[in-house]
């Protein structure tokens, strides 16, 4: 009897293993399905911020660097290195630059060094490219790479989030990156018609009186549409996806020639 017993016992613990089993797996998706389901934005916040910092300051560094060997016109100052080094970060995006609401290049503005513009040394200008556009291509990776990604999905998802950053810096700078030239020969430079380099659009009477004095200062900086846009936005975004989805280029791989031999 005992023994009756204990087999009964025995062949009631062994049916109720696999009914556990089923009850913890199902007990156990709901979380795993949440915890893919959430995306890495504090993360990517991070990543993304450690991104833009260092490829500013890259920026500023060769920007100093080029200040230090330039020579301002005249007894006017140079453009703050801080400002020049943004210039030279928002350019590297594609941004685009304004004098007085008027489509201008950084080649138009005087007295500044932005080192993407005026290469301090060479191949500063493609050091320079490789490092803000690899910047935002290895944070997308980086952090599709540090959440695991196990498809093509996640992986764009995950890469995505490194472009909050972007979009705050190239904010603020487009609205705090200006300068404002005020001295007589520089507002020349840029506000005339007929002077090397001058912004079309620009007439010297929105600036001289007749007696040639400064009415008017003249202020340079980002286009914000362009820096919102580019820097901002699509550029980062285009290069994180891409940076996350070289994690997945295996499966990116077998997805391609699953459909070229079909």
């Amino acid at each position: 009897m005992a023994d009756d017993s204990q087999l009964e016992y025995e062949d009631g613990q062994t049916e109720s293993q696999p009914e556990q089993a089923q009850r913890q797996t199902q007990a156990q998706q709901p979380a795993t399905q949440s915890a893919s389901s959430e995306l890495p934005i504090k993360e990517g916040a991070v990543v993304g911020s450690i991104a833009v910092i260092a490829t500013y300051l890259s920026h500023l560094l060769f920007t100093i660097i080029a200040t230090a060997d330039s020579t301002p016109a005249g007894d006017t100052e140079m453009v703050g290195v801080a400002t020049a080094g943004g210039w030279s970060y928002l350019s590297a995006l594609g941004t685009g630059f304004e004098a007085e609401g008027e489509p201008a290049t950084l080649g138009d503005a005087p007295n500044h060094a932005a080192a993407f513009a005026t290469s301090p040394f060479t191949l500063s200008t493609t050091v320079l490219a490789l490092l803000t556009l690899g910047g935002a291509l290895a944070a997308g990776y980086g952090i599709a790479k540090y959440t695991g990604t196990d498809n093509a999905v996640d992986a764009v998802k995950a890469s995505a989030t490194v472009v909050p950053p972007y979009l705050v810096f190239a904010l603020l700078a487009a609205f705090l990156l200006t300068h404002t030239y005020s001295d007589e020969l520089v507002v020349s430079f840029v506000g005339t018609e007929t002077s090397s380099g001058s912004v079309a659009g620009l007439d010297a009477e929105q600036f001289f009186n007749s007696d040639g004095e400064v009415t008017s200062d003249l202020e340079f900086g980002p286009a914000t549409t362009g820096a919102v846009l580019y820097a901002g936005l699509l550029i980062p975004a285009v290069l994180a996806v891409i940076g996350g989805l070289v994690t997945q280029w295996e499966d990116a791989l077998e997805t391609v020639m699953a459909k070229v031999t079909q």
